[in-house]
């Protein structure tokens, strides 16, 4: 299967953030590469409180950047880093603290009916993903995120019950993986789909 790759950079406006390490390894491999200024930092700062995790807003128009970038370039996919740990850490948080049996799709077809997002990564321990971007030598950039790395932060508190579950219980992070997979709708919750009328 043959495909051709655009990297897009989305940057926020954290301060701290930066984009050089990233630049200099792309062009010197020769990816063809945009990095896509989005007021991220300062709407953080009008739209929320003090208190306020600006995780969610910040994914809404990164999204939204990606989509334009993608109609712009002519892309058929975008594809995100998201990888299996991520599946499952936003699995527990919309069940804790959301009230919804929810977490990513691995394929998604947005609303616009345009643009599709791949999540090719969805296997992959996050654990793997590090060892192998050392190995290569991947730049690593911090997201300068002012939220970023607070220990009482929802995603930070599931990640580490996570951790914990699976060094007493190894395989616990792959049967997560695997529910989301294998769903028994008669024993949720839910009602049954309205079934058609025979007339």
């Amino acid at each position: 299967m043959g495909f051709s790759l655009v990297v897009v950079t989305v940057h926020p406006g954290f301060p701290g953030f930066s984009t050089v390490g990233i630049e200099s390894y792309l062009r010197e491999r020769g990816f063809k590469h945009r990095i896509v200024a989005a007021p991220i930092h300062g709407l953080v700062l009008d739209k929320l409180g003090p208190d306020d995790i600006p995780c969610s807003l910040c994914s809404r128009i990164k999204r939204g950047v990606l989509y334009t970038q993608a109609e712009e370039l002519g892309c058929t996919k975008i594809a995100l880093g998201h990888h299996r740990d991520d599946f499952i850490e936003t699995l527990l948080l919309n069940q804790f603290y959301n009230g919804r049996i929810k977490a990513m799709a691995p394929l998604l077809r947005a609303d616009d009916g345009r643009n599709v997002v791949i999540r090719p990564l969805v296997y992959v321990p996050e654990e793997d993903i590090i060892a192998y971007a050392a190995d290569a030598g991947f730049p690593v950039t911090c997201c300068a995120c002012p939220a970023c790395g607070d220990p009482d932060q929802k995603r930070v508190r599931i990640k580490a019950l996570l951790a914990s579950l699976e060094k007493e219980h190894p395989g616990i992070k792959a049967s997560l993986l695997a529910a989301l997979g294998d769903v028994d709708r008669r024993h949720l919750l839910v009602r049954e789909q309205e079934r058609p009328r025979v007339k």
